[in-house]
């Protein structure tokens, strides 16, 4: 299962699905205006930030200005927006409550946070050689991720559910996703991945540089032709029969997932794939990318 900060275990611990939702907030003639996943109301979630130094990190990184918003469209799916005074989002977060069968037996269902949509940027900040700009990015990040993802892990089992589900959109987030310890739904679908970061450990280049190399079309097969990355199911196992369901996958299983993912059938051989680095070179010299530097690498890493 995935682990998260002691620290943060002890607060969650002494914070009541109570205090979480104060209804105080909320307008009984409003249908729309009930609390993000059906347990944090705008002043619970206001709380949570301050308890975790949510809100604190906002304000040393110059974003204390914002406020939060929640959206229902359905009972299913919910939407969360820390937004800066001028409506420039910094978080949004849009999830849907989803019930899977994963087999025949009864009691055999699992319920899941799906992550449709995660955005986090500091729109003040500009992109630099420390922090370059990552295909598919506006502003940097913010750095708290891995505070993020903790708290989702906390909002899952205070809400009884088995895992996170969500399909990175671009390579460089599958593999930031996978350090987070989120495992594909079919293990079929690493291959890909594991080709690409392989190409990238003999060219010696790192994350962001493989990344790019992926989204110019300098990554190639043996054949010549640019590889592509296609998105699939990444799972982040919350509950221990999530975890057991995961190290001993059914087709049922992922058959249920289907409905998720673009990528869940056949069985690719692992392709041979190589970086062409001069063509990468080309590319930024007619089209730069904010803050990023291009270095040739010297030694090549080991994954």
């Amino acid at each position: 299962m995935v682990h998260v900060d002691p620290d943060l275990e002890a607060i969650a611990a002494r914070l009541s699905s109570a205090e979480l939702r104060n209804d105080d907030d909320l307008d009984p003639f409003d249908e729309n205006s009930g609390p993000f996943v059906d347990l944090y109301s705008v002043a619970g979630l206001q709380r949570v930030f301050r308890e975790y130094g949510v809100s604190q990190a906002l304000e040393a990184r110059g974003l204390g200005d914002h406020h939060l918003k929640i959206t229902r469209d359905d009972p299913f799916r919910h939407r969360l927006e820390i937004v800066l005074g001028d409506g420039t989002p910094v978080l949004d977060m849009r999830l849907h409550l989803k019930e899977t069968a994963i087999g025949a037996d009864v009691g055999n269902s699992m319920t899941v946070v799906v992550v449709d949509w995660l955005l986090m940027q500091h729109p003040r900040r500009p992109f630099s050689p420390e922090r370059p700009r990552f295909p598919g990015q506006l502003h940097p990040g913010t750095g708290l991720g891995r505070l993020v993802h903790n708290l989702m892990i906390l909002l899952c089992r205070r809400l009884g559910r088995d895992g996170l589900v969500t399909v990175p959109e671009r390579f460089h987030l599958a593999v930031l996703y996978r350090r987070i310890e989120y495992v594909a739904a079919n293990p079929k679908d690493d291959v890909g991945v594991n080709a690409v970061l392989d190409a990238g450990d003999r060219a010696g280049v790192d994350l962001v540089t493989l990344a790019w190399a992926l989204e110019r079309g300098c990554v190639f097969d043996e054949d010549g032709r640019p590889f592509q990355y296609s998105p699939h199911t990444l799972i982040a196992p919350v509950s221990s029969r999530l975890e057991k369901a995961l190290s001993a996958p059914s087709s049922s299983w992922f058959s249920a997932l289907s409905s998720l993912s673009s990528h869940l059938s056949g069985a690719p051989a692992a392709p041979q794939l190589r970086v062409d680095l001069e063509a990468l070179q080309r590319s930024l010299l007619a089209d730069p990318v904010d803050g990023y530097v291009f270095r040739s690498p010297v030694v090549a890493s080991s994954r």
